[in-house]
């Protein structure tokens, strides 16, 4: 299995702290998130992006996570489905640009705190049809990922992805522990039996207190989760997505270097 991190871990950093950590934490790639402020706030130079991703090599390709923190693909409001549509589809065409493996995406959710309506799968399913006329020629795999559940949330059910996927065959999975954590390991182990080559990355985090996206490290439901996986045979990416306001305290960049060695160093004995 190749280790990677979500760079959302180093929000606040700048391009070249961010893509020269893979290297200074030992892990094998990086998931680039576009909403990174360096990059998201600052043009989205393309160009300068390479440089960096040339200048600090991963030891595979990296990933990338399309933005999602003020998109919704399947809003009540046209005008933002629309946008969210086509901020999807420019971060396909930039994964494809930059070499990436993979491009993570969400499925949107309802706008109101309902359940979701067949109107609300019925709009997934124009942005999935509306991805589908730009992949044929691509090389990138784009992997939808499954949801918490939440009251509004759409794909946060093993059958429901596996629908997709029968569906869809240009359609891969990134699979999100933590979203999947709270319905119970039958929920968990559900969503890993999909199995490649669908599955093409595991989104890894810890959870205490209520709290998703925490370390890794010593979490037993995580220790179990990661003997079922070898047991499957699973050869693909396992990306840490821990979310640094859920620790205890701020970390300087050097100690948040420090810690994902450290979960990274974990996760490598764990999967031994």
């Amino acid at each position: 299995m190749d280790i990677s991190f979500s760079s959302m871990f180093f929000h606040d950093a700048s391009m070249e702290d961010i893509f020269q950590a893979p290297g200074l934490c030992g892990s094998d790639t990086l998931e680039f998130w576009l909403e990174t402020p360096d990059f998201w706030l600052n043009g989205l130079n393309i160009e300068s992006l390479k440089k960096w991703i040339a200048m600090y090599p991963t030891k595979i390709p990296l990933s990338v996570h399309a933005p999602v923190l003020d998109l919704n693909p399947c809003s009540i409001n046209p005008d933002v489905r629309e946008v969210s549509i086509q901020w999807i589809i420019r971060s396909i065409y930039l994964a494809e640009q930059i070499g990436a493996s993979i491009c993570t995406i969400h499925p949107g959710r309802r706008t109101a705190k309902r359940p979701p309506s067949i109107t609300d799968y019925q709009r997934l399913g124009h942005m999935l049809d509306c991805l589908e006329e730009i992949v044929d020629d691509l090389s990138v795999k784009v992997a939808i990922e499954n949801m918490e559940p939440a009251v509004n949330a759409l794909l946060t059910a093993p059958d429901e992805i596996m629908k997709l996927l029968d569906e869809r065959s240009w359609l891969c999975f990134t699979f999100d522990f933590a979203h999947a954590m709270d319905s119970g390991p039958d929920i968990v182990r559900s969503f890993v039996e999909i199995g490649e080559p669908e599955l093409v990355n595991i989104h890894l985090s810890g959870g205490k207190n209520g709290k998703l996206h925490g370390p890794v490290s010593g979490d037993t439901k995580v220790s179990t989760f990661l003997s079922k996986i070898k047991e499957n045979g699973y050869n693909g990416q396992v990306t840490l997505e821990i979310n640094d306001l859920v620790l205890p305290r701020e970390l300087s960049y050097s100690e948040k270097i420090t810690f994902m060695a450290q979960e990274i160093a974990w996760l490598k004995k764990s999967m031994r």
